[in-house]
């Protein structure tokens, strides 16, 4: 079965060199052959070897609203199974940090998710898990229910789930979760306490995880980028993790 891994870009608030350099982190930490794929309304400065597809939109009357995520259910659009098989979805700002290899394996009928939530920030599997759509793995052709569940009353997703996740969750026939360890948290995980910060750069990512999820703020950009500000009061954001710098220089633009 074709692999693919696929992200998404809309609007300003990711840049092209975010996407290249995910594509270039996964390409260095995997020995599966697989192609990368970015969805997007605005291609300009991605790599050549990214296969570029526009968001497929068709059945919409317009692009779904950025508030809470939702242009990812056109991720599960139909019309990507002429292009797609087995599909392993990042968010742009995921970090990669061990082989990805594992996330390729096949998730059959189930949409393999992140577990977010009490059970991801306390790291205890015995907790409920709750479906986050950061990294997902999934076939296809299996999962086009969710987009046309979606077309058939975007106003009415939009009123009853405030995020796309907790739509997809909702809407998936089938689902199951990646290994906790596998996806580390920068917020919940890696991210010093106030006063702590004041002295102590972030954590490292512990050896068993293969990536980190910058949910929300801040971005990977903003606390790798040496004279940006990249945390909120009453933390400072003055010291900076030197693994995720040596690892923006390595994969930037250059």
């Amino acid at each position: 079965m074709k692999k693919s891994i696929v992200t998404i870009k809309w609007g300003a608030e990711f840049t092209s060199e975010d996407v290249n350099i995910l594509k270039r982190a996964v390409e260095n930490n995997s020995e599966t052959k697989f192609q990368f794929v970015c969805l997007t309304d605005d291609a300009s400065g991605l790599d050549s070897e990214i296969v570029v597809l526009p968001i497929p939109m068709l059945g919409l009357s317009e692009m779904p609203k950025s508030s809470g995520a939702w242009p990812k259910i056109c991720l599960f659009h139909p019309s990507l199974g002429d292009f797609l098989e087995q599909v392993l979805f990042l968010d742009r700002d995921t970090i990669i940090c061990g082989n990805v290899d594992p996330f390729f394996d096949d998730p059959g009928d189930a949409l393999r998710l992140l577990s977010c939530g009490p059970r991801w920030k306390s790291f205890k599997d015995e907790l409920p898990p709750q479906p986050a759509t950061g990294v997902m793995s999934y076939n296809v052709k299996r999962h086009v229910n969710i987009f046309k569940d979606f077309a058939k009353d975007p106003n009415a997703a939009y009123r009853n789930y405030n995020l796309e996740q907790a739509f997809v969750g909702a809407n998936a026939a089938e689902i199951d979760y990646f290994a906790l360890e596998y996806v580390q948290s920068f917020k919940y995980h890696l991210r010093r306490q106030y006063l702590m910060d004041l002295f102590l750069a972030p954590k490292a990512p512990h050896e068993k995880a293969r990536m980190v999820a910058f949910h929300g703020y801040p971005r990977p950009r903003q606390v790798a980028t040496v004279g940006i500000k990249w945390a909120r009061f009453p933390r400072t954001g003055i010291n900076r993790p030197t693994w995720l710098t040596n690892y923006w220089d390595c994969y930037r633009d250059k």
